[in-house]
């Protein structure tokens, strides 16, 4: 065995921490995965995802081959015959229903692959779709918000962790999630460092989660009500006097509407929703506005619930309000090293929001995108413009979508789907051809997307270690668009690289005058398109090197030299004014879309929906499981029980339940049974399962995670309690019965 050491990205999180890989590309061995010391940002730290590259590459149940559907069996067959049968079977779908009669769904894999990200909205062009991912599951308020309060859907306030006096979490773990829109490498150590130098950390969370362990503070609020808590503590900032907006004075809009919508909630008021005492509301709000430099930060938990947009948005509000946007130990918009993959600013008096509606339910678009809940109504609903074929890309909306049954049986009835995935789960067991893609140290890949969100403006990239056994993501889709629009696969992709770098040339400062995105990609290094199409982006990118014109600026060829990565340093501040994309160039606390959602609110309040008579579900995040694909992998899923529902020790006392039991959780959609772990990490009347485990499935070939005995939470999840302003998934909050379940 002769070994080499390679570099590579952690593909499994936003932190995208760097490893070091040790194997012998000849024999296709790995003999070791560690951290790698000499990345900028991680240093060597590992947590055990990262063990999945060995393990997902020795799954004995991983596709290797395309499979053909043939009744309820699949069989393998060649690459050639797969992709004439589904560009066939997507132009059949096309031409007898029409080009509206084609889905696409994304799932999250498609985020961590930068070339499968460059295809997508190229595709769009051969391949018309309704198009969904599965960032509108978890990431639509936080779009939303962008879109009227900053003006662009891109515009994330990423906190100064290194540097803050005050950090308040709503409903984030970064301990385990590493920093979900807030990627932060090694973040244990980044936290270490935050609590050593003196700083304050405080989480809002139903549940006493790790990152709430280690906190100063836990707050735990009463799941669905994150909104209610972040106005009573704005509030109590008007009350107090204790606004100050700093040099964003001139750049705000909407403060005097703002003050009027939270004097109606209080800290008295809310304080009995939430769960939280007034007092220490108040108090929140004292220290928040005291602290020399603060960041309040919201994630998923608080993102993921009825009203996720009004959470999100207060939680910003209180970094306006207390003069702590685009401040050093604040929040900050980074520069990011690339263009911003997601950017997407108002054009003239048009928000990126409700461009177009939907056919049954006339939602409106988010940054071209759909609610994922608005596909299952477009298969359901007979007329013109009915979805009847699905292209489905690293997804697996079975686990990761509400109302998990109603996804099923609307996979169910389409006359035709496409899968390109690694695993026949729970989703691809629907498809008619599921074409598996190459494995994640089989393709070169570099930081893209999560660059724009990171806390260090961190580039990395990573060769191919071993040579490919199939084709890449990236060949997959490009060689199916070539068949569908009846050309050859090296003119597709040829275009398709083309359409991409098109779209972003506006975004290349550096690329030179009089050079168009065909010439700069002619005049790139690398080893495929891909590679190439990223050597444009770092040479003409705010740090490139302009193709010759900015004398020590970043290429591929640079990055191949430094395989740990390089930083160009720390978020800094000075977005502001010039980065506010809204019409007027003001930041816009009381847009009419927050607002009008304030009375919903009310109403909910008023039909006692936070009352505290009933039990509540959340989900929770597992740092070995980070998705639904890593529980086939025995060294990740091996150890203690991690799929059972949490309760608190009152609550199962008063149902007689006790550890290790096994209860019903029934909600209005649906129901599952899993084991009772009871403990007082979380909140009485607060239910805690994790997402992505399900229960056996005869078609499905994951005998590894279905031998866990596991539940789909999202056969509870409530797909009609979505957030209405922007159309984001309920996951957090959803009432359930609990019941111990009688062993006869």
């Amino acid at each position: 065995m002769t070994l080499q050491n390679f570099a590579r990205i952690c593909p499994f999180c936003e932190a995208s921490c760097g490893l070091t890989v040790t194997a012998d590309p000849a024999t296709g061995e790995i003999a070791r995965i560690a951290g790698d010391p000499a990345h900028p940002g991680s240093k060597g730290y590992l947590c055990p995802k990262s063990q999945g590259l060995r393990a997902l590459r020795d799954d004995p149940d991983r596709l290797r081959m395309p499979l053909l559907r043939e009744g309820k069996n699949f069989r393998e067959i060649g690459w050639d015959e797969a992709l004439d049968r589904a560009a066939a079977g997507i132009r059949d779908v096309q031409q007898r229903h029409g080009g509206a009669a084609m889905g696409l769904y994304t799932g999250n894999p498609q985020a961590h692959i930068a070339a499968l990200q460059m295809c997508i909205a190229p595709l769009l062009g051969v391949m018309p779709a309704l198009y969904t991912n599965s960032g509108s599951i978890d990431c639509y308020p936080r779009f939303l918000v962008g879109a009227y309060l900053y003006g662009n859907i891109a515009r994330v306030p990423v906190p100064d962790i290194e540097r803050t006096d005050f950090f308040l979490i709503f409903g984030g773990n970064p301990l385990v999630s590493h920093g979900s829109m807030m990627g932060a490498p090694g973040m244990p150590r980044r936290l270490e460092r935050m609590k050593a130098r003196g700083a304050r950390l405080a989480v809002v969370d139903p549940r006493r989660t790790r990152t709430a362990e280690a906190a100063d503070d836990h707050y735990a609020i009463r799941p669905g009500t994150d909104a209610l808590l972040a106005l009573g503590m704005i509030a109590t900032l008007f009350e107090e006097g204790l606004v100050r907006l700093g040099r964003l004075a001139a750049d705000v809009a909407g403060l005097d509407e703002l003050r009027a919508v939270a004097t109606r909630f209080p800290a008295e008021r809310v304080a009995d929703l939430c769960g939280i005492e007034s007092t220490r509301i108040r108090q929140l709000a004292r220290d928040f506005a005291a602290a020399p430099a603060a960041a309040a930060y919201s994630r998923v938990g608080t993102n993921c619930q009825s009203f996720g947009t009004l959470g999100v948005w207060a939680v910003d509000c209180l970094n306006v309000l207390t003069g702590n946007v685009d401040e050093i130990g604040g929040v900050m918009f980074p520069d990011g090293i690339l263009p911003q993959f997601m950017h997407q600013p108002w054009v003239g008096d048009q928000p990126p929001h409700g461009r177009w509606r939907s056919r049954v339910s006339d939602t409106a678009e988010l940054g071209g995108t759909m609610p994922t809940q608005v596909l299952w109504e477009e298969i359901e609903t007979p007329g013109e413009g009915q979805i009847k074929g699905l292209l489905i890309v690293a997804g697996n909306p079975v686990l990761s979508n509400a109302n998990a049954n109603r996804v099923r049986q609307a996979l169910g009835s389409l006359d035709f789907m496409v899968a390109i995935d690694i695993y026949l789960n729970e989703t691809t067991r629907f498809a008619d051809l599921i074409l598996p893609p190459t494995d994640h140290l089989e393709h070169s890949e570099f930081t893209m997307i999560w660059n724009n969100w990171m806390v260090e403006d961190i580039v990395s990239y990573s060769p191919e270690v071993f040579a490919p056994a199939t084709r890449s993501d990236w060949q997959i889709v490009t060689a199916l668009a070539a068949r569908i629009a009846g050309r050859g696969e090296a003119e597709t992709e040829q275009d398709f690289a083309l359409s991409y770098l098109a779209m972003q040339a506006d975004r290349l400062p550096r690329l030179p005058a009089g050079m168009d995105v065909a010439a700069a990609l002619a005049a790139t290094d690398g080893a495929d398109l891909p590679e190439r199409i990223f050597d444009v982006l770092l040479r003409g990118g705010r740090h490139g090197d302009g193709f010759g014109t900015h004398r020590g600026g970043l290429s591929l060829a640079r990055l191949k030299a430094d395989p740990a990565g390089i930083s160009m340093g720390a978020i800094r501040p000075g977005a502001f004014p010039a980065w506010i994309d809204t019409p007027d160039r003001k930041l816009h606390l009381a847009a009419s879309i927050f607002l009008a959602d304030i009375a919903r609110l009310e109403a909910a309040v008023a039909a006692g929906d936070f009352a505290p008579d009933r039990f509540r579900l959340i989900g929770r995040r597992e740092l070995r499981s980070n998705n639904s694909w890593m529980h086939n992998l025995a060294s990740l899923v091996k150890g203690p029980r991690r799929c059972t529902a949490i309760l608190h020790p009152a609550d199962a006392a008063g149902l007689d339940i006790a550890d290790g039991d096994r209860i019903r959780l029934t909600s209005r959609v649906g129901e599952i049974t899993i084991i009772a772990e009871v403990s007082d990490e979380v909140a009485a009347g607060t239910i805690c399962a994790p997402h992505g485990w399900s229960e056996p499935d005869s078609l499905a070939r994951l005998p590894v995670a279905h031998g866990k005995d596991g539940a789909n939470y999202n056969m509870l999840s409530d797909d009609a309690a979505f957030d209405r302003p922007s159309g984001g998934a309920s996951f957090n909050g959803t009432p359930v019965r609990v019941e111990r379940v009688t062993v006869n």
